[in-house]
């Protein structure tokens, strides 16, 4: 997940809940601190709530791969970016996530309302890419907004629904 701000670590948090790993990327050293922050309040409200044993959080929690580099990604099968919604800063964060991810790797972006195919232009296996629209806060709504472009392949958009469905199991 690429951003930590209540979207990203809601995302995360999200994941983490399905039993998927959760690698968090942010711009520098005090935004990635503010992201695993947010994270972890995440997790630690659902132990206040009862939702969650404070031993599985502490183990969830320890899971969690937290960088500033974008090499951080050369292994994971899933890019969702969670940054603010400007077309410039999404296009410049994918540029580094698909130099730095497996050329089969999905990239998806949460936007909420920038066209995915201009954010997605120009990058190389754009059958790799789709739009992942969680809604806020993630970690608790079940609704996902899948949103394909052109050219994303049958088995990325099939990728998008399993996902969907394993996050919506929790």
């Amino acid at each position: 997940v690429i951003g930590g701000g209540t979207m990203g670590a809601g995302i995360a948090a999200a994941a983490l809940d399905a039993g998927l790993k959760v690698t968090l990327i942010e711009r520098d050293a005090e935004a990635l601190a503010k992201g695993e922050a947010h994270l972890k309040a995440i997790v630690e409200a659902a132990v206040k709530r009862g939702k969650l044993a404070a031993d599985a959080a502490a183990q969830r929690l320890a899971g969690v791969a937290a960088s500033t580099d974008y090499a951080a990604l050369a292994d994971v099968d899933l890019v969702i970016e969670a940054v603010f919604e400007d077309l410039d800063v999404k296009r410049a964060v994918f540029a580094q996530a698909a130099a730095a991810a497996r050329a089969d790797a999905m990239l998806a972006t949460n936007t909420s309302y920038l066209d995915p195919e201009a954010i997605f232009a120009g990058l190389a296996h754009p059958q790799r890419c789709l739009g992942l629209h969680f809604f806020s806060p993630a970690q608790v709504m079940r609704l996902l907004e899948i949103v394909p472009i052109k050219a994303t392949s049958p088995e990325t958009l099939a990728t998008g629904f399993a996902l969907a469905r394993l996050m919506n199991k929790t």
